[in-house]
């Protein structure tokens, strides 16, 4: 058995990071989304097959590539975790925005704007980073855009029942002016008749 130069080793133990960051960010994303993500997988499977490709001829010349392309298959793995459960956070986002549309979201949390603002950041960096090429470089990034959407989707979930109380009162309101103006049009309409007989 040829055993790796030292260049290698460590290479090797950066890659067994990276491999160990994306099946974190794997088990993270399905623990908060509850699907599989396969992308992110399929990447982990190609960082094997350069792992294979290099262990059988470590002294090959591609020996170095092979390292370097099973690193940023770990990378991408980890980037595509991540996006996956962004994407699912924007989906909640985009259906509470449903929900509420004709609420004033303001009452219940001043801090909508800001909220948004921070999500919409999200969808931006995803919309952006769409090259195949540069996603794995990204997946820090994409780590911390994960964790601030997870942060306001959160707050705007833990509002729902503030907003929901907000919407019955609104009902009732306009109920009441609704009542009132017809009593109004009622006793004018009365008054009206009565002058006219």
């Amino acid at each position: 058995m040829i055993l790796p130069s030292a260049e290698h080793q460590q290479t090797l133990r950066e890659i067994r990071s990276l491999f160990t960051e994306a099946e974190n960010a794997i088990k993270e994303v399905e623990d908060t989304g509850g699907e599989l993500v396969v992308p992110a997988i399929n990447q982990l499977r190609y960082t094997g097959n350069h792992l294979i490709r290099y262990l059988s001829d470590p002294d090959d010349k591609r020996a170095p590539e092979e390292l370097a392309d099973a690193a940023k298959h770990c990378k991408r793995a980890t980037y595509d975790a991540y996006e996956a459960a962004i994407l699912n956070q924007l989906l909640e986002y985009n259906k509470f925005k449903d929900d509420y549309r004709k609420t004033v979201i303001t009452f219940v949390l001043p801090g909508f704007a800001n909220i948004a603002a921070n999500i919409e950041q999200a969808r931006g960096f995803v919309r952006n980073n769409n090259k195949s090429k540069t996603r794995g470089e990204a997946y820090q990034t994409c780590r911390e855009h994960l964790r601030t959407i997870v942060a306001n989707v959160g707050q705007l979930n833990a509002c729902r029942d503030e907003l929901n109380k907000q919407i019955i009162r609104d009902r009732r309101n306009y109920m009441f002016q609704a009542v009132a103006a017809l009593g109004a049009v009622a006793t004018i309409v009365g008054v009206i008749l009565t002058i006219s007989f």
